[in-house]
């Protein structure tokens, strides 16, 4: 009883010394991460710009596009003071204007994220089958060779048997004509079957090649789509004609619906031009495939007729040797005949290496064309570029419509100044071009400078801003207007109204503009934020049970992104918490369902 309790307890220590071994190398592989914890916050945008300070000028004032508006109330001519209000757009309008194009951005951001997944899922494939074809391609490099040294040892084996048989010729007697015979009509017999198998290879050959030349000569399906977008395109020419004809005749306010034509029609040809394209493509394709069909056809034809011909020819001799010996023509049977036969199995050896030569070179071409053909790619898609710019320009447009709500639907003055044109009526909606020209009557200036579409998006007029020239800062300026011009596609002029007596015209200067948005429930550092698929993610540290007790693993959050800046990034989902730990660091890759642990943890 003792020894079988002394037994346990030395088995108990065995365990657990291995059970520490195995912790402390395991120690060793596991990821070191730092984490945080997810804190309410906001995200903070600045943009930046260099331009030089002129005189005033004529100075146009934006509205938010296609809004009604509700009331206009200022008149030409009429002196105005900075923060005026020139005219009030109608909110339930805004508010719709807003809803649709979120709507919108909305649609355009998850169609690029199907584009992205899909462009992926292609690139996959094509490497996938690349990598195959390449290994193919080896493959039958490398049993090529196989089969002509193969080859070239069955010729160096025959050569060592013709030798040999002259040796042996001497020693032939008569005794050999029945064995000489049977041999005789053995060859026979292997050579009929021989000549059966090459007219039956022959004719599955060819029949297997004359049908990859009709599946090559086959055409596409009929399909309509272009004549479709044709059609889309000759009535939108014929829509964008009638409104040249009636600008031209005098009639107004026909720009906006111009430009969003000619727009349409700019996108419409742009894919009219792909799918050309990619018609192009498919039917080179098709002719290419086609013609190497119809090559191979050609040269399997030839090849089994050549063989079939090379059958029959041995048949031929083999039934000639075996009457000429049965009716007693051959002279020598002892020794000539063996020479004979190893010197004809020589030939053959040799025959069949240049066979295999030919063979390998073929089957060599096949598997490089394979290779070049799983190389080649398909004509990229403009769609996901074409989004993104498209999705820009709404961003922009959303943000001086969320301004234009914040503010009630106003449209102020930037500037103390004489309205000199209005470009907007009471119960019309607003266009893309200015809504008030007006000319400054204070004696300031104007800071002019260009920034980037994506960072148009968090500029509005309105907005102060803060200018540095010659070492002194300038606060609490205002941004007049915000301008697009349609031949810089990235670009965005911002013009800020500089009071008189600050700074001296022609003077170059720094613009700095700070805009923070709302209150988040969780800002993390943009190094946490993981992107696979066009999804974004997460990974937190969680405590799981596993045999050796309780270990800290990395477990896959998905989070939608609200807002970024280059630092931090607004993330929104139920399944975060305030007590989440997010891996914002790691000393290694880390992947679901990993062991993790802290770097102050490790001693």
């Amino acid at each position: 009883m003792k020894l079988k309790n002394r037994g346990i307890l030395v088995f108990l220590a065995a365990m657990l010394l291995m059970t520490g071994v195995s912790r402390a190398a395991a120690s060793f592989t596991v990821a070191r991460v730092e984490v945080e914890e997810p804190d309410s916050g906001k995200i903070t945008h600045t943009v930046t710009g260099s331009g030089m300070v002129d005189n005033m000028k004529e100075q146009a004032v934006y509205a938010a596009a296609d809004v009604l508006v509700a009331e206009v109330s200022v008149k030409q001519g009429q002196n105005v003071s900075r923060g005026d209000v020139l005219a009030r757009l109608d909110s339930d309008s805004l508010r719709d204007k807003t809803d649709s194009l979120s709507s919108e951005i909305e649609m355009m951001r998850l169609q690029n994220m199907e584009l992205a997944a899909a462009k992926q899922k292609e690139a996959q494939d094509k490497n996938r089958a690349k990598t195959r074809a390449g290994e193919d391609y080896e493959s039958t490099v490398s049993e090529g060779r196989r089969k002509m040294d193969e080859a070239k040892e069955n010729v160096k084996t025959a050569k060592a048997k013709v030798k040999e048989a002259k040796k042996q010729a001497k020693k032939q007697s008569e005794n050999d004509y029945k064995k000489k015979q049977e041999e005789l009509q053995a060859a026979v017999k292997t050579a009929e079957k021989a000549y059966e198998d090459a007219k039956e290879q022959e004719e599955d050959a060819v029949l297997a090649a004359k049908r990859a030349v009709e599946d090559a000569a086959k055409t596409p399906a009929v399909s309509y789509d272009d004549e479709i977008l044709q059609m889309e395109i000759n009535e939108k020419q014929r829509e964008l004609n009638g409104l040249y004809k009636r600008k031209k005749e005098g009639e107004e306010g026909l720009d906006n619906q111009i430009r969003a034509l000619e727009k349409e029609l700019g996108t419409l040809r742009l894919q009219q031009q792909e799918k050309e394209n990619t018609r192009k493509k498919q039917e080179e394709e098709r002719k290419q495939t086609l013609a190497r069909a119809q090559e191979d056809y050609s040269r399997t034809v030839k090849k089994y007729a050549k063989l079939v011909k090379e059958a029959k020819e041995k048949l031929d001799t083999a039934n000639a040797d075996l009457k000429k010996f049965l009716e007693g023509e051959t002279e020598d049977f002892s020794g000539n005949e063996a020479v004979k036969a190893a010197e004809e199995a020589l030939t053959d050896a040799e025959k069949a290496l240049e066979e295999a030569r030919r063979q390998a070179g073929e089957e060599k071409r096949q598997a490089k064309r394979n290779l070049e053909d799983a190389s080649s790619g398909n004509p990229e898609s403009r769609q996901e570029e074409m989004n993104r710019i498209q999705m820009t320009e709404k961003q922009k447009q959303l943000a001086m419509l969320e301004a234009a709500e914040k503010n009630g639907g106003k449209i102020t003055a930037q500037m103390d100044g004489t309205v000199t044109r209005i470009q907007l009526e009471t119960g019309q909606r607003t266009g893309e071009s200015a809504a008030f020209l007006m000319s400054c009557t204070s004696g300031g200036m104007s800071f002019t400078t260009e920034i980037s579409r994506e960072d148009a998006v968090y500029v509005t007029a309105g907005d102060t801003v803060t200018l540095m020239a010659s070492g002194k800062k300038y606060e609490e300026l205002s941004v007049v207007s915000v301008e697009t011009d349609e031949e810089k596609t990235d670009a965005v002029k911002v013009t800020v109204y500089v009071p008189e007596d600050t700074i001296s015209p022609g003077e170059y200067a720094d613009m700095e503009l700070t805009k923070t948005s709302g209150e988040y429930p969780a800002i993390l550092p943009i190094s946490a934020i993981h992107t696979e698929n066009g999804k974004n993610f997460v990974y937190v540290m969680a405590l799981e049970e596993t045999v050796l007790g309780g270990q800290y693993v990395a477990k896959c959050v998905d989070v939608t992104v609200a807002e970024r800046n280059e630092s931090s990034a607004a993330v929104t989902n139920s399944e975060l918490s305030s007590d989440s730990q997010v891996i914002v660091s790691s000393d290694q890759m880390v992947s679901e369902g990993e062991r993790v642990r802290l770097k102050e943890d490790v001693q």
